[in-house]
């Protein structure tokens, strides 16, 4: 149950063009200079190489030795030829690991992972970040589906058109006034999620919103409910580590009357207040709280996960004998 419980709550060596001074702050950072052939693994030397040379960033979020999607997109794609001819032409290549073992990084370089891992809001590996020299992404893909290598640099190479729009929408908005302004600094970071955007686009959400005061282009409330729903999911994982505690199910009720959270936020709430009701022995009380998870947000990522949950986990009261064997099939964690 722990996995599908966690479901439910729930990235060149060193190009001789590389300046010394780069170089040596590389080093002086703790940070290897480079991992595999063609990639890097610091991210301010990545900053620099992209600057210097013209091009986008591509970060990979990776479990290089234990996440099986990772596994097998290194394997078909990024170790092949196709993608090592292509792919260095348009991007700096940084490869941002978080491996079972750890003895061959530094502490520098696992505590970047931690780093940019939540600031670009990464879930799941692998996750691909395109991002221009400043480090402002403009594409995120989120798990592999098996693609060739041609297809794959294909898809990759369209999203810089990405970055090519968020810059002319920006353009356009720095001539722009009030609410016009507004709408075209929406338009430009929509380049990214919305969540994405409020961690690493603050500065115009926060124009966006000041803009649009009261509300009337339905910017302002969008973004303070995505900036409140970040807050419920950063809460949700501290009670977690409480455990199925009634000290973790009196917090998840403080939850709802402090946030008064609404939508998926509202939902993830219920997830995380019915499955520790249940987990402490009232599986029927659980169950009605769950139910009232699904209904709270009926069409959201985690709603078919959830009615799966409720078939499998409440059959009669009994638990399915094949959701074990289901529970395993939950997704890479970084």
């Amino acid at each position: 149950m722990r996995k599908l419980i966690e479901r439910l709550i729930g990235l060149r060596g060193l190009a001789a063009g590389i300046a010394t001074a780069g170089f040596l702050a590389v080093a002086l950072s703790g940070i290897a200079a480079s991992a595999d052939e063609g990639w890097l693994v610091d991210f301010e030397a990545a900053k620099q190489q992209a600057a210097k040379e013209g091009k986008s960033i591509l970060m990979e979020f990776t479990g290089s030795d234990w996440c099986p999607p990772c596994i097998a997109l290194k394997k078909k794609v990024l170790d092949t030829d196709q993608f090592k001819k292509r792919a260095p032409e348009k991007f700096v290549l940084l490869k941002l690991d978080n491996p079972n073992d750890k003895s061959k990084q530094t502490p520098a370089e696992i505590a970047q992972y931690r780093k940019l891992a939540a600031d670009y809001k990464v879930s799941g590996v692998p996750t691909i970040i395109l991002a221009d020299d400043a480090g402002r992404p403009f594409a995120k893909n989120v798990g592999f589906g098996g693609q060739e290598p041609e297809a794959y640099v294909d898809n990759l190479e369209r999203q810089l058109t990405n970055r090519a729009k968020r810059d002319d929408l920006l353009a356009q908005a720095a001539k722009a006034q009030g609410e016009e302004k507004a709408k075209l600094l929406d338009q430009a970071i929509a380049v990214v999620d919305a969540e994405l955007a409020v961690s690493v686009y603050a500065a115009e959400v926060a124009e966006i919103t000041k803009l649009d005061s009261e509300n009337k282009a339905g910017l302002k409330g969008k973004f303070e409910g995505v900036v409140k729903a970040a807050e419920v999911r950063k809460a949700i994982g501290e009670i977690r580590r409480l455990g199925p505690t009634a000290e973790a199910l009196a917090k998840m009720e403080e939850l709802l009357t402090t946030l008064k959270p609404e939508g998926e936020a509202l939902q993830e709430v219920l997830v995380g207040k019915g499955l520790i009701t249940a987990q402490l022995g009232d599986k029927a009380a659980g169950k009605a709280i769950l139910e009232q998870a699904l209904a709270a947000a009926p069409n959201s990522r985690m709603a078919r996960s959830l009615s799966q949950f409720l078939a499998t986990q409440f059959n009669d009261g009994e638990e399915s004998k094949d959701a074990p064997a289901k529970q395993e099939k939950a997704p890479a964690k970084p």
